[in-house]
């Protein structure tokens, strides 16, 4: 019976290779004819020997495995490697996996608050989401999870790391990780917890004297953009003169919310392009003059926790030379994956079907974005940086910050509060200074 199904599964996949079954002819092949006919037989030959190996093994996995073993288990392990097989983003999601990504897109969730990817088998942290357990616990970004709760990470699947990481409220979890730049192993013992994604955090004039506008953008949700509209809108209303757009700790979100973004610092010129083996992923995302933001001094803070839809900001930001990009090297996220659902819905592939190219045709993936102007951090600086951020506010209700759309975490009130300098911050207010100092200069003349 296992057999008949998976022969008629077989014929049915060969029948949807293009060449493979010809639908008759009028008139006698000619040469070229006989050899496209020849060719396709042997690609039909040779699809078929690949499936014969296929059944086999699933013959031999049901006949002699030590447990019995359902065919849609099988089914379902093997759509899971090969997936797995192509890159650290693509993913078969069965039903629970579907209804957990669908809880995480709404703005809040339980966990740690962290994203991670499998790179070269190496379980690695792009960015912890900011004021989340995992950022508080100290974990960085760029860490490698070699052990969590103890058991080695090596040869764990992308689905058997978040079951691990994942559990009930107020539950804790030890995470083994090396620090990029600290090759001693350190044990972080996390509490997980209620991770509410607020992407607007901390506007506010951060130079009375120069009116040098901060904003931080933390992810890319649907209200982003209207959310960092009404917040710049309030620091205009304030004079503000220049402004400094923080996306370090930035693992992205949504694509229209980041080219909605970027559009409002731009007027005219490709904002980012999308490209796929597929026609129908191949798309330009144009800007429009209609309600453009004034053309005020902008510095845009980067680092390698920006990622994916920040880097389609920064990019294009930089490419049009609106805003000079400063920090570090960004993650280098620059592919787009679609969700295409599978049998009766309650399956799905996440699969890469593009990547992004920046408005100078420059792919972000694997390569992330150089900054105009670099201040890297050493290891002591970085982890000062995450700490001194981890301790801003930290004893401040939810509830509280929805309502005046503020933040936990203010670099900009880094001074204020502790002691701490930001040196990222810093220089990007100095920057500013000089703009404006400059501008009055030559007003003056």
């Amino acid at each position: 019976m296992i057999k008949k199904k998976l022969y008629v599964f077989l014929l049915f996949i060969i029948l949807l290779i293009p060449g493979v079954v010809s639908l008759g002819q009028e008139r006698p092949p000619e040469n070229s004819q006989i050899e496209e006919k020849d060719a396709a037989r042997q690609t039909k030959e040779s699809v078929y020997e690949e499936f014969e190996g296929f059944i086999k093994v699933v013959k031999e996995l049901q006949d002699k495995y030590v447990d019995e073993i359902r065919l849609s288990t099988i089914l379902t392990n093997a759509y899971r490697g090969m997936l797995s097989g192509l890159d650290p983003f693509s993913q078969y999601f069965g039903q629970e996996e579907l209804e957990d990504l669908k809880i995480e897109t709404e703005g809040e969730f339980e966990g740690l608050g962290i994203e991670v990817i499998i790179k070269d088998g190496l379980l690695i942290v792009i960015t912890p989401l900011l004021d989340s357990p995992a950022f508080k616990a100290g974990i960085l970004v760029g860490d490698r999870i070699i052990k969590i709760g103890g058991e080695s990470t090596e040869n764990m699947s992308i689905r058997e790391v978040v079951k691990r990481l994942r559990g009930k409220l107020g539950t804790k979890i030890t995470l083994t990780v090396v620090h990029e730049g600290d090759p001693t192993p350190s044990d972080i013992t996390i509490e997980r917890a209620k991770i509410y994604v607020n992407s607007i955090r901390g506007a506010r004039i951060v130079d009375e004297q120069y009116k040098i506008g901060y904003l931080a953008v933390s992810n890319f949700q649907e209200n982003t953009t209207k959310d960092m509209d009404t917040a710049i809108q309030d620091l205009l209303k304030k004079g503000m003169k220049g402004l400094i757009l923080d996306m370090r700790f930035n693992p992205g979100g949504l694509l229209n919310a980041a080219v909605d973004m970027a559009d409002k610092f731009l007027e005219k010129g490709i904002i980012v392009s999308t490209r796929g083996r597929d026609k129908t992923q191949n798309y330009t995302y144009h800007a429009r003059k209609k309600g453009t933001y004034p053309n005020f001094p902008l510095v845009v803070l980067v680092n390698n926790g920006s990622a994916s839809a920040s880097e389609i900001v920064a990019g294009a930001l930089k490419d049009h030379q609106r805003g000079l990009l400063l920090g570090v090297k960004t993650f280098g996220k620059g592919s787009v994956q679609s969700l295409i659902p599978v049998g009766d819905g309650k399956a799905a592939l996440k699969l890469t079907t593009a990547r992004y190219y920046t408005p100078s045709g420059v792919c972000i993936h694997e390569k992330g974005i150089e900054p105009d102007i670099n201040v890297p951090l050493t290891f002591a600086e970085i982890k000062a940086l995450h700490e001194h951020l981890a301790a801003l506010n930290i004893e401040s209700k939810i509830q509280e910050v929805k309502e005046k759309d503020a933040a936990f975490s203010d670099p900009a009130e880094a001074k204020g509060k502790s002691g701490y300098e930001d040196v990222q911050l810093e220089r990007a207010i100095d920057i500013l200074k000089g703009i404006e100092v400059y501008a009055k200069g030559t007003r003056a003349h």
